[in-house]
């Protein structure tokens, strides 16, 4: 079932979001620029009245406000976006603008309503044979799993999400962002069951394709993931890796701080002040948790609040 091209953005107006939003993924532009300019190309869409490519920059809104923290915003913007989409029947990008609420779910605690939005954007993606758009939900699905602390059944979808990014066009640029985050979820998997030797193998895989990517984003997400697994390891088994965490959390705030990504800057301070506890810093690691708990809690994320609440009790005791 092929998609109907008269529902789409028009490609001149597509490639001009993208690029822009590029430029501030690569830390090469501010985000007050990128909304400034974004507002405008809707703005603009309004005026002739393109109700696909205001759907569009709305969409791309909803993108950079969630990775800046403004959850309730991006929200809005992407409720925006899915009405337009669904005015003109683009059930392709519906089921896009469902992973993304999903994700800013999730960001707020609201577990049920993301897996919810997950599971719709897959049936959807799967509808239409968008295989990559079904990797991205089992992904999201896992990481909520995660954070729901059922550790078999994230397993599950992660090992079900490599399996579909294998039949993923390989020339896609979007894949490797992916394969980062999966292998970053099945590395906390591992970590959590307390298997040290995969949690290593999978993180090194995010980290490998972070490098060699070279995106903020991506090289936020497997620094965090490093220093995660050698606050366990204590020693790294790659001779030319650093072995101190601290190394790899303070890479990771620098790559997601480059591109004001404050929800993960926050989730960046959480782990890095865990694993000061777990090293035997715990004054430091309280001071820590305690910023931290103000930051989830101004961001909206509060079962992420509660958790730093709750881990500060626990330092501190």
């Amino acid at each position: 079932m092929g998609l109907n091209t008269h529902n789409e953005p028009t490609p001149e107006f597509n490639e001009r979001c993208l690029v822009l939003v590029q430029r501030w993924e690569n830390g090469d532009l501010p985000f007050e620029d990128v909304v400034n300019t974004l507002n405008a190309y809707r703005q603009e869409a309004i005026a002739a009245g393109q109700i696909v490519n205001e759907a569009r920059a709305e969409q791309m809104l909803g993108y950079v406000q969630h990775y800046r923290g403004n959850l309730t915003i991006s929200i809005q913007h992407w409720e925006r976006a899915r009405h337009h989409y669904q005015q003109v029947g683009n059930r392709n990008r519906v089921a896009t603008i469902d992973l993304n609420l999903g994700e800013s779910y999730r960001y707020k605690g609201d577990f049920n309503r993301s897996i919810r939005l997950y599971r719709a954007a897959y049936e959807t993606a799967e509808l239409f044979g968008d295989v990559r758009l079904q990797t991205i939900a089992v992904l999201n699905e896992g990481l909520v799993l995660v954070a729901l602390q059922q550790n078999a059944d994230a397993h599950e979808a992660f090992k079900r999400g490599l399996a579909l990014a294998a039949q993923c066009d390989a020339n896609d640029p979007t894949l490797p962002g992916v394969l980062c985050e999966l292998h970053h979820g099945m590395a906390v998997v591992a970590l959590a069951d307390d298997d040290i030797e995969t949690a290593w193998e999978q993180a090194l895989m995010a980290y490998d394709i972070a490098q060699e990517e070279g995106q903020p984003l991506q090289l936020g997400f497997a620094n965090r993931t490093m220093g995660e697994v050698l606050t366990v390891m204590q020693q790294v088994s790659a001779p030319d890796l650093p072995s101190d965490p601290d190394v790899y959390f303070r890479a990771a705030l620098a790559a997601f701080q480059e591109i004001n990504a404050e929800t993960e800057t926050a989730r960046t301070l959480y782990a890095q002040a865990l694993s000061l506890a777990k090293r035997g810093r715990r004054i430091v690691a309280a001071r820590m948790l305690q910023q931290v708990m103000i930051e989830f809690s101004h961001l909206g994320m509060v079962d992420d609040a509660a958790r730093a609440a709750e881990a500060q009790l626990q330092v501190v005791s």
